[in-house]
């Protein structure tokens, strides 16, 4: 991949990399958002810091989509934050494999890099190919979040995934 970009994780044609602004841009209009929340003009409690990794094709450097992770906190120390990871995938590249590849491949890269001890993920109920997806990167289904997100107006349960370090080894 001669892109220029710096690649931060790659294996088997699907590769993590740092992205430009005009990436994100040129993914954001590939993508339909089929889950994405409602927008809501107030702002959040608690704005955690949001990091992106571009998902490309390792051979051609063409965006596929995007990755991203932030802290979420279950207690005051360190011993009791995980990273919450999320995809967004253009319409072209569902159904390839490639969301499951990604997801695996941050999922180790954090695991990696950091020093926490739980990856987790939500997705919409209906949403049975990120359901899949996440099962195939190594995540386990833990529960139902009822009326965790706002999409169409109506309040609609998330499914909640997760891996522990421990069992990643």
């Amino acid at each position: 991949m001669s892109t220029g970009r710096t690649v931060v994780a790659a294996r088997d044609g699907v590769a993590l990399a740092e992205p430009t602004q005009a990436d994100l841009d040129l993914v954001n209009a590939g993508s339909d958002g089929p889950y994405d929340p409602d927008e809501d003009p107030r702002p959040g409690l608690y704005l955690p810091p949001v990091h992106r990794l571009l998902v490309v094709d390792a051979e051609t450097g063409e965006p596929l989509g995007k990755v991203n992770w932030l802290p979420v906190t279950y207690g005051r120390t360190l011993s009791c934050h995980a990273w919450n990871i999320g995809i967004g995938l253009v319409a072209a590249a569902r159904g390839r494999g490639v969301g499951t590849l990604a997801q695996r491949l941050l999922v180790e890269h954090l695991f990696a890099t950091t020093e926490l001890d739980r990856v987790e993920a939500d997705t919409d109920v209906d949403n049975l190919a990120e359901q899949r997806a996440l099962e195939k990167a190594g995540l386990r289904r833990e529960g139902v979040l009822r009326g965790a997100q706002l999409r169409g107006g109506v309040r609609r349960d998330m499914v909640k995934y997760g891996v522990l370090r421990e069992d990643f080894q």
